[in-house]
């Protein structure tokens, strides 16, 4: 019988400084949060603290100070539910609105309105208080949201809102989970015969005691020891749980709050993300290299913020932005984030990742913003389209697709699946991939350069298949430019010779100039006989370049008047039919050869060129080599009896 996995919820409060959140946590769960030495002396909460309001629900308790508001979005950043507070006496407050802001930007999706203090305002100040906090809701997250009446200390109205929490969350979705671990880091700490323990939501897949995460942005491995949730050891913990993770081999100083555990291999560390960002109405206009704080996960990092479709992005626009971090960090797609001013700090606006490890933007690369926009597409397929479209260098890997896109393997997967089957893509190698959309840019890339290059040197065979990636418009993985070549080939669209790749049909013209030097370098070639000249002293004797030389070297090779040995050494075909035959024969007799052996029977020509000579023979299998010794290879048994 499959044990049922208890589904787990995170609450979490929001209002102003003393208005009573850190009691109301206390009087729900009997917990007092404020656990560190200066919250208990300043009566302030500071950090983030932690409760439980049953085996299944945790609550964490946010600061309201403004000096606090990174330690505030870390905690409501992973929340499902949140306990709105506002006090009665105070009513409405700065910290109260920015708060609200950032829930929105977040876009937390349910939420209880809780009016403390009750007991200190007469009813009339108090209907005033609630209509107020009903006006400022409107328009966001909390507009419709149930408004619950409190006095923490004597207790008034706490158990109505411990029902109306458990009635909420009955009817709160599931988190999405694509099945990879992803736990962002809110608290480490070492406890003694453990080591170093550090808390956090588990925003998505499971992970086990034993098994091995990515430690980002540090790109360290660590193993789990033991775990914990909700207060009680467990051997397993999943999307939605409040997770302790014990792990092993790492002090609790190199982990801090921002950090994230991840399934291994599917994310990396980057220091340049594109979002798309929309400010508040009360921002200030956001123009580029604008310093701000960028607040990400349980993360605050510094970064330089730029404007990608205008110079200036104003009050309530929305624009696609690149951040520039101060240091590495990592994301996921359609995390969202919240941009806060970095002096003086005060909330600008926010939005979602879509790229967590940008290329640079350059406003002449036309392809970044549509790769942005279908980054925000949310059809599997035209997703995973897109991004195989867009792919730097044209290829990508599963990997890649599922760190990029945010989808669960099996569904990136039966995605792939189906597109290879109809086509679509095209598997480079075990792990590589590109769309056929790809392989036919790369394809008419080729030919088109091949075009303009036999229309300037019609004298030449060809050009060096070894230099095409170079000369091609833009950067492409040597994958898929094996496979746009080979593909050529077999549809006879362009050939190979002799290391050069020329279109079908490529005619060389050769002014009688040139006809008569590729004669006379032909002629001195043959004449050299086993000692050839090189490129050099062919160019010397003709008064002509190396170059040129080269080039009518390269039409006497596809000619099969010559043999390329070596890069700069070529011989008469007719020399090395002629060696060829000798070494036939003297296997047959002797039945094994050694360079000494050889020199001697192609006349005493020096290693230069007998070694060359025979280390094309190995290559061609007519001889195999074992140490200095040649013995009879396939191609000279293919001989026997002849």
């Amino acid at each position: 019988m499959v044990q049922e996995i208890k589904r787990h919820f995170i609450l979490g409060t929001a209002g102003h400084i003393d208005h009573g959140k850190t009691s109301l946590v206390k009087a729900l769960t009997g917990t007092d949060t404020d656990r560190l030495k200066e919250e208990k002396e300043r009566g302030l909460t500071i950090d983030i603290g932690f409760a439980h309001l049953s085996d299944t629900i945790t609550i964490i308790d946010v600061p309201g100070h403004e000096k606090f508001i990174k330690n505030m979005v870390a905690g409501v950043s992973t929340i499902d539910l949140v306990l709105f507070v506002v006090a009665a006496d105070d009513g409405v407050m700065p910290q109260t609105r920015e708060h609200l802001d950032i829930l929105n930007i977040l876009q937390i999706q349910r939420g209880i309105i809780v009016i403390t203090k009750i007991d200190t305002v007469d009813p009339e100040w108090l209907e005033m208080v609630q209509d107020d906090i009903q006006e400022l809701a409107r328009g966001t997250l909390l507009e419709s949201a149930p408004v619950h009446r409190v006095a923490s200390i004597s207790g008034e109205g706490i158990a109505e809102l411990k029902q109306r929490i458990l009635t909420e969350l009955d009817n709160v979705p599931a988190r999405p989970d694509n099945g990879i671990f992803w736990m962002p880091v809110d608290r480490s700490f070492s406890m003694k015969g453990f080591g170093t323990v550090v808390t956090g939501s588990v925003l998505s897949g499971s992970t086990s005691t034993g098994d091995s995460l990515d430690l980002l942005p540090a790109g360290r491995t660590v193993k789990i020891r033991t775990l914990q949730k909700h207060g009680h050891e467990v051997s397993r913990v999943h999307t939605g749980d409040r997770a302790a993770v014990n792990v092993q081999n790492i002090s609790r100083d190199e982990i801090r709050r921002g950090d994230v555990l991840a399934s291994p291999g599917f994310f990396r560390a980057s220091q340049r993300m594109h979002a798309r960002l929309t400010l508040l109405q009360t921002s200030t206009p956001v123009k580029a290299d604008m310093r701000v704080r960028l607040h990400l996960g349980t993360a605050e990092i510094m970064a330089r913020v730029r404007p990608m479709q205008q110079k200036i992005l104003q009050p309530g626009e929305t624009g696609y932005v690149q951040f520039t971090l101060e240091s590495p960090a990592v994301a996921r797609r359609l995390e969202h984030f919240v941009m806060r001013h970095y002096s003086p700090a005060r909330t600008l606006g926010g939005g979602v990742i879509l790229d967590a490890t940008a290329r640079p933007f350059r406003k002449k690369d036309t392809s970044v913003i549509p790769r942005l926009r279908s980054l925000e597409q949310q059809d599997p397929e035209e997703l995973l389209r897109e991004q195989l479209f867009t792919a730097p260098q044209g290829t990508a890997t599963r990997d890649a697709l599922i760190s990029a896109t945010g989808l669960s393997p099996d569904l990136v997967d039966q995605v792939i699946a189906d597109l290879s089957a109809r086509g679509e893509v095209h598997w480079l190698s075990k792990k590589v991939m590109a769309h056929q959309a790809q392989l036919r840019r790369v394809q008419e890339a080729i030919t088109d350069f091949l075009h303009t290059f036999h229309a300037q040197n019609p004298h030449k065979i060809g050009f060096s298949k070894a230099g095409l990636a170079a000369r091609l418009p833009a950067q492409v993985a040597p994958p898929l430019l094996s496979r746009a070549f080979e593909t050529l080939k077999e549809e006879g669209v362009v050939v190979e010779n002799s290391g050069f790749i020329a279109l079908a049909g490529h005619e060389i013209r050769l002014t009688p100039e040139e006809q008569k030097q590729k004669a006379a370098i032909l002629r001195m070639i043959a004449e050299g006989g086993f000692s050839p000249p090189s490129l050099a002293e062919l160019a010397a004797a003709l008064s002509l370049t190396t170059e040129q030389v080269a080039t009518l070297v390269g039409v006497l090779l596809v000619e099969k008047h010559l043999v390329r040995l070596e890069d700069d050494l070529f011989m008469h075909s007719e020399r090395v039919q002629e060696a060829r035959k000798r070494v036939i024969d003297y296997l047959r007799e002797k039945g094994s050869l050694r360079v000494t052996e050889f020199k001697e029977l192609i006349g005493g020509a020096s290693r230069k060129y007998s070694l060359p000579l025979l280390n094309y023979f190995d290559a061609q299998e007519l001889t195999q080599r074992e140490g200095e010794v040649r013995y009879p290879g396939i191609a000279a048994e293919d001989h026997e009896g002849e």
